[in-house]
């Protein structure tokens, strides 16, 4: 029989862990405490009813012999660890490479301040020891509030990118401010050569896709940890923009689609599952890093994988920011990405699609109009039509014939009035073959996968698919992550519509549908309580739900560029990619 000693003390275990040794979190006057299994973790709270803990460790520190290697899970830590300021971000490689620069011209007027203003920029430093996770909560959520979680992929091209530049707070509030109170999760990825260094050497290893495995990694940790902070493990939604949202649909299709319930649906922004290289064709890249960090002919028998593994991280670091980037010459095709290795991926992702291997979850997937443009300002020196023809089939699609190529270069015409800005006439042409390039790119790597997954993947679950074009910029029109400013507060007024459609899809895995019922009035109103977004119906377009200029919502169907869309992805599915 238990004395009254002995249940004051199972009381109050009960409280400080939770039922049956749980953990759960505890609040202090110094900030909120959460116990986990391997550590206790003091985070703080903010003036508009959030408690934010930041620079959790989710792996060990990917260092020393575990570069370039799958992550292992974090180590034991004694006592109760700060978390109130971000941890490192991984290696950047820089975007512009030093004797590069932008094309000065009075028709990009206005485009860097538009720039500097939607496209986050990075809050901490950069260093290897990078594997942190940020989770941040409403005021006085519990361990039994069951609130679903919403974890952020960050984009860029899978060269740079880090979750401190994203600030979740006010995407938390406004939960709150609906009624509908969801928990944000960001975490840092590995990117470029520190987490997709891919060649023969590395596939033989079974080290490739490691910034994948980062991610996998982060998805599991909430998996095992989240309960504690108050969220609820049957509905984390994953959302990303660019190589974040790739990464999502990889996601999808990785393992032959056994997700492994590591999420429950999915939110993907300009990013799809676009075509895939074999892990020994990085070898180029591979090579020249050997060369920049004298590991060409490593000594004492060690291999060149062992000599990059050694190599001072600085010189490492040099070397990644020598080989092309993302804004280069190359743009797209970019130096590190993910690759078929035969473990995670036994296929190009598209394929997986086509053979049903994904998994079979709720989707909401979005391209901005202009996808394009950004990445063609490096290509000023393309002027001419077999200019164009000859940098597309080096560039992207060596494999293509020339009858191919052809047909290409008929669905992409050099006439201005057809390319990217679209609707723009023959404004913004910088040179002869900027908009058709613009077009070209913008369609390749965004329109064409999106419109080829969602057409899928909506015969076997719910999927919603939009449009944004709500904000022209000079030169660039409607460009890629643009469309940030409808989910985060990137601007002095927003208008939450892209939030509101977050929250609502991760209370109900419909982003029509409010947990709240908007009854407390948020401000400013939900606007999505004024439109309902069609389901995709592939049959015979789909519908999309479309931003448009002044913050209007149209439903509109999905035939822009029918017949160029189409070529490009059964050109793709020919080559295999």
């Amino acid at each position: 029989m238990f004395s009254l000693f002995t249940f004051f003390i199972f009381a109050l275990f009960i409280k400080d862990t939770g039922v049956l040794g749980a953990p759960i979190s505890r609040r202090q006057s110094a900030g909120p405490i959460v116990d986990l299994s391997y550590g206790s973790f003091q985070g703080f709270s903010s003036a508009n009813s959030t408690e934010s803990f930041l620079g959790i460790p989710f792996a060990q520190p990917p260092i020393g012999d575990l570069r370039f290697r799958i992550p292992q899970p974090p180590q034991n830590i004694s006592g109760v660890q700060q978390a109130t300021k971000f941890g490192n971000s991984c290696p950047q490689q820089v975007s512009l490479q030093p004797n590069a620069s932008l094309p000065n011209s009075t028709l990009l007027e206005g485009v860097p301040q538009a720039l500097a203003e939607l496209m986050p920029t990075s809050n901490t430093t950069q260093a290897e020891d990078c594997l942190y996770l940020n989770v941040i909560r409403p005021a006085g959520v519990t361990a039994s509030s069951k609130a679903p979680v919403i974890v952020w992929f960050y984009g860029g091209a899978f060269e740079s990118g880090d979750a401190s530049a994203y600030n979740g707070a006010p995407i938390v509030a406004r939960s709150a401010a609906l009624g509908s109170e969801v928990i944000y999760v960001s975490f840092n990825y590995r990117t470029n050569a520190f987490g997709f260094l891919s060649s023969e050497e590395v596939l033989q290893e079974g080290s490739t896709n490691t910034g994948l495995y980062d991610q996998r990694m982060a998805l599991q940790w909430v998996q095992d940890n989240i309960e504690a902070f108050g969220g609820d493990l049957s509905r984390v939604i994953a959302w990303g923009q660019s190589a974040g949202s790739v990464s999502i649909w990889l996601h999808m299709v990785a393992f032959d689609g056994q997700l492994n319930g590591l999420f429950q649906g999915a939110v993907t922004q300009s990013g799809f599952a676009h075509p895939m290289e074999q892990a020994n064709e990085s070898q180029p890249i591979y090579n020249q890093l050997l060369e920049y960090t004298n590991c060409t002919n490593p000594t004492n028998g060690n291999s060149t994988l062992d000599c990059l593994r050694a190599a001072p991280y600085q010189s490492l670091k040099n070397a990644v920011n020598m080989v092309p980037t993302l804004l280069s010459y190359e743009s797209l095709a970019t130096s590190f990405h993910p690759v078929v290795d035969g473990i995670m991926f036994k296929r190009p992702g598209r394929q997986s699609l086509a053979e049903g291997l994904y998994a079979k979850i709720p989707i909401i997937a979005g391209d901005v109009e202009d996808e394009g443009t950004l990445f063609s300002l490096l290509n000023v020196n393309v002027t001419t039509d077999q200019g164009f023809v000859d940098y597309v089939q080096t560039n992207y699609i060596p494999t293509a014939n020339e009858t191919q190529m052809q047909g290409l270069a008929e669905a992409y015409t050099s006439d201005p009035s057809q390319g990217s800005p679209f609707g723009t006439g023959t404004n913004f042409t910088l040179t002869p073959e900027y908009k058709r390039l613009a077009a070209f790119q913008g369609d390749y790597y965004f329109q064409a996968p999106r419109r080829y997954g969602v057409t899928i993947t909506s015969a076997t679950q719910n999927v919603w698919s939009y449009l944004f074009r709500a904000q022209k910029y000079n030169g660039l029109g409607t460009f890629h992550e643009s469309d940030l400013q409808e989910f985060y507060e990137l601007t002095p007024t927003p208008d939450f519509i892209g939030t509101d459609a977050l929250v609502n899809f991760a209370y109900n895995l419909d982003p029509n549908v409010p947990a709240g019922g908007y009854q407390s009035s948020p401000n400013p109103p939900s606007k999505l309580a004024s439109i309902q977004w069609p389901l995709y119906n592939s049959s015979p377009n789909g519908t999309l739900l479309t931003f448009e200029q002044g913050g209007v919502l149209n439903v509109t169907q999905d035939d822009y560029r029918q017949e160029s869309i189409l070529f490009l992805n059964n050109l793709q599915t020919q080559l295999g990619l």
